[in-house]
């Protein structure tokens, strides 16, 4: 697991966009989806960056939208990588 660094624009609700590093891609084969773990580095109250996922085409270049988890399932399907991925950067003492 590799933390990425690469800057993307996610547009917030006023269609305004924000620079949000992303900290990991990954494909889940129970959702057949490939997710994105990116923060736009805004801190919690434990001091820790907040971290968003969305899923995403990877195969389809022109189709760049971003999407939200869905449901409770998907979020439970996906949780193990997102406890895994953050075990690993507490590890590495990485600023996120």
């Amino acid at each position: 697991m590799e933390y990425d660094g690469e800057l993307i624009a996610v547009y917030n609700d006023q269609s305004i966009p924000l620079e949000c590093t992303v900290i990991s891609k990954f494909k889940n084969e129970d959702t057949g989806k490939s997710y994105l773990v990116y923060t736009d580095n805004s801190r919690n109250e434990e001091g820790k960056k907040n971290m968003f996922v969305v899923s995403y085409r990877p195969d389809v270049p022109e189709e760049d939208k971003l999407r939200p988890v869905e449901s409770i399932e998907e979020w439970e399907s996906i949780s193990g990588f997102l406890e895994e991925l953050r075990s690993v950067i507490d590890e590495k003492g990485l600023d996120l």
